[in-house]
């Protein structure tokens, strides 16, 4: 198996559980101010571990750095929307829902780099999207679910555009650190200028030593999966990136289960089925 192939597997572990500990560090925190917190810690994670690691010699060139920083607030859209799904839907479901992005990834595979479309692709596209549909018809919080397709269209695109991109460059070494400050930059600018008198009283848990800690922490887990991650978009077609993504969705959705002790509803049971069935389909017609 390739070393990209390896890097995407163990970024994605490591993001599961980022994603887990931004889930119970965000409760009660006004989403703009926490991204903005939680990005401070990540930025000087992220600036601090490439610059010892690898110097500043790997620098890619101002041209690429500012596309970089683009497709990183398109990123930072997705995050946002990512941290409200997982405070209004149960966490499994988020990780069920979010199958649409693995859809919109696919298809800009095709329409960006000229990937190939396999017979029952479209079918599998359709099995894999009714799960979201069905929800937005049925699902008492709509909002939740509204969260989660803004997610993955906007993380979706970001790692496309960010794809093409990085494509381009050497190495990916410094797109972590320009990711971080780019989503910090935005969500400082954002949160000072439009929720600057908001102020939540769960915020505070997060000054704590316990709080910076756990922020710390997710800084970690989050550096790391970033540069696997990155790194595997640079090396991998999107196709077989989608392929991945969709390998892990039952083992998310079990872990999930089991970390929060959520049980699903009959229409998140129906919706995480088709989304399945519609992955097994895709395994099928491309092994």
């Amino acid at each position: 198996m390739p070393l990209a192939n390896y890097a995407f597997y163990t970024g994605a572990i490591l993001f599961v559980v980022a994603d887990a500990l931004q889930k119970t560090t965000s409760k009660g925190v006004l989403t703009w101010r926490y991204l903005s917190k939680r990005s401070v810690y990540t930025s000087i994670v992220s600036i601090a571990a490439t610059f010892i690691i690898y110097g500043f010699h790997t620098f890619p060139t101002i041209s690429i750095a500012l596309q970089i920083a683009l497709c990183s607030f398109c990123c930072g859209l997705g995050l946002l929307f990512y941290i409200k799904a997982v405070n209004s839907l149960k966490f499994s479901n988020v990780g069920s829902l979010a199958i649409i992005g693995n859809v919109i990834n696919h298809l800009s595979g095709l329409v960006l780099f000229h990937e190939k479309l396999q017979k029952l692709d479209l079918l599998c596209f359709g099995l894999m999207s009714f799960g979201c549909v069905f929800q937005l018809i049925y699902s008492p919080n709509l909002r939740g679910a509204k969260y989660v397709i803004c997610s993955s269209f906007f993380w979706t695109m970001g790692y496309v555009l960010l794809s093409y991109v990085l494509k381009q460059t050497p190495n990916v070494y410094w797109s972590v650190p320009i990711m971080e400050v780019s989503i910090l930059v935005m969500s400082i600018f954002v949160s000072y200028f439009f929720y600057k008198n908001e102020i939540l009283p769960d915020e505070e848990r997060l000054s704590s030593v316990k709080g910076r800690l756990v922020l710390l922490l997710i800084a970690l887990f989050i550096y790391f999966a970033s540069l696997l991650n990155n790194y595997s978009f640079q090396q991998l077609p999107l196709t077989s990136i989608n392929f991945f993504q969709l390998s892990l969705m039952p083992i998310g959705y079990v872990l999930s289960l089991k970390i929060f002790k959520e049980r699903p509803t009959k229409v998140e049971l129906i919706s995480f089925l088709t989304g399945f069935a519609g992955f097994a389909l895709f395994i099928f017609t491309h092994k």
